[in-house]
């Protein structure tokens, strides 16, 4: 198991294994956010679609490991992290210089650039997910 990986929360009900070999289907759903209810709402949903590769990070510091070349990359990420804190918006440049799908959690951004990325917006409902989730094609 890469590191990346292996530092960040799966949902016990996860127990799969993350490896170099993964890709397509198997490659894991990321939850970034710092709000656990939101992470276990976002992972049910998730589950309940059958998407059971799921990890949660909680804090922005500890994400620079899924960036890592060498690492297939995720098939979905939820980025719920300030994008006023210099860390997270880094983080969100990268992934996306990396061609990641992204959806942003309450995404309020005047950026040209974000502006273009699927929003989710607190609150929010199943209605919502499966409207974002069909925006990125999933």
């Amino acid at each position: 198991m890469h590191d990346a990986w292996h530092g960040a929360k799966a949902p016990p009900k996860n127990g799969g294994h993350m490896g170099s070999e993964t890709q397509g289907a198997e490659a894991p759903v990321l939850i970034l956010t710092n709000n656990a209810f939101e992470a276990v709402d976002i992972s049910d949903y998730l589950t309940r679609r059958g998407l059971n590769a799921i990890l949660t990070e909680s804090k922005v510091e500890h994400c620079t490991g899924f960036l890592e070349d060498g690492l297939p990359p995720p098939r979905l990420v939820f980025f719920a992290f300030p994008l006023s804190n210099s860390a997270a918006r880094d983080w969100l440049t990268d992934a996306l210089s990396k061609k990641w799908r992204v959806i942003l959690v309450n995404g309020d951004t005047a950026e040209p650039e974000l502006k273009a990325l699927p929003m989710l917006t607190r609150p929010f409902k199943t209605a919502h997910l499966d409207a974002v989730m069909e925006m990125v094609g999933e």
